[in-house]
């Protein structure tokens, strides 16, 4: 028997198992996998997998629907219906998650042509990111000062620095979720954890200047007007100018217009970094970002040269190492101490 038949016997033979059933095996051993690094899955990985696969396999009932045209072309509708619309970097991931289930599936005998369920849907074009993430404090307080930008945009770029949220984090919320006497905003977390976003004075002050007037709806909105025909959900909908809540693909369009090229996550990673070289703890930093595992918050705890370069600046002119910069700051010259001789190890 070839290998092609006994892979469509054992498909016979489970033509009843429910897609319900697989999932909750596949993720099952996704909980207990170990990556190449020997790591097992984190937590956080665990959870949006656990939010994508009952999205993308929605309106099938059994395993061996996804061997039918019917049944492919529901999982590919289902992607693009719940991702096609966000970041590249998003829908990369959903679909990559689809198909690791896709390929177990196959592993275990359950579908012939793993790849025939996602063929159409390839991935998305996802530029490489600028190898340095960090951008300037000043960079960013001349951005956000810029009345040349709409003020919707500056009050999102700078919430998106205060609170080192992930833009989609923020584009969620509407103007209910505002703590505005404490500078809160509760939000749901990618994997879908409540959350309180921490905000600072700048930002409170434009969100006091954006949402004038305004008390309910999303707080971030598009210029597109949403049609009165129950295509758009009420509820990304402001009640009053019927404008729709922002999007994802226009942030990033707007921010890149305005910097030359910047992506949404560039306010997030240099809002961690610049965090962590003000001397914010670990801690500080999982409670701003939102993020469980220590191992994927290491990225942001290495400071960039501005910041190496200014501490040393700080630590010279404590020493009394005359800066240029500083020119009101007294020149003392360093005196070294020479030791007692009997303190001194002599060479063995």
């Amino acid at each position: 028997m070839t290998d092609t038949s006994r892979r469509l016997a054992a498909v016979d033979a489970r033509a009843g198992v429910r897609i319900a059933e697989v999932l909750a095996q596949y993720l099952r051993r996704m909980a207990g996998k170990r990556g190449r690094s020997g790591r097992i899955t984190s937590p956080q990985t665990i959870r949006a997998y656990t939010s994508a696969m009952p999205i993308a396999f929605a309106g099938l009932t059994v395993v061996t629907e996804l061997d039918t045209d019917a049944g492919r072309e529901r999982v590919r509708m289902n992607v693009r219906t719940a991702w096609g619309s966000k970041a590249p970097a998003t829908f990369n991931a959903k679909r990559a998650a689809v198909a690791s289930a896709l390929a177990y599936f196959a592993t275990e005998g359950w579908i012939t042509d793993p790849h025939a369920v996602l063929a159409g849907l390839d991935r998305e074009h996802q530029p490489k990111p600028d190898g340095n993430r960090v951008r300037s404090r000043e960079a960013i307080d001349r951005l956000i000062g810029d009345r040349h930008h709409s003020l919707e945009d500056r009050t999102l770029w700078s919430m998106a620095y205060a609170t080192a949220a992930r833009a989609e984090e923020l584009l969620r919320l509407d103007v209910g979720d505002l703590d505005r006497a404490n500078r809160r905003a509760r939000t749901v977390r990618k994997g879908g954890k409540i959350d309180e976003l921490m905000y600072d004075i700048r930002t409170a002050r434009l969100l006091g200047q954006l949402l004038a007037g305004r008390g309910a709806g999303p707080i971030f909105l598009s210029r597109r007007v949403a049609p009165d025909d129950g295509t758009v959900a009420a509820g990304d909908v402001d009640p009053v100018s019927r404008r729709r809540r922002m999007s994802y693909r226009t942030t990033e369009r707007h921010l890149g217009a305005a910097t030359g090229g910047w992506d949404p996550h560039d306010l997030r990673h240099s809002r961690l970094t610049h965090a962590g070289e003000d001397g914010a703890t670990e801690a500080d930093l999982m409670n701003l970002s939102g993020h469980e595992d220590r191992r994927t918050l290491q990225r942001y705890l290495n400071p960039s040269k501005d910041g190496t370069h200014r501490r040393l600046d700080d630590i010279d002119a404590g020493r009394g190492v005359a800066r240029p910069d500083r020119p009101d700051l007294p020149f003392r010259p360093v005196v070294r101490l020479a030791l007692p001789s009997a303190d001194i190890e002599k060479p063995g």
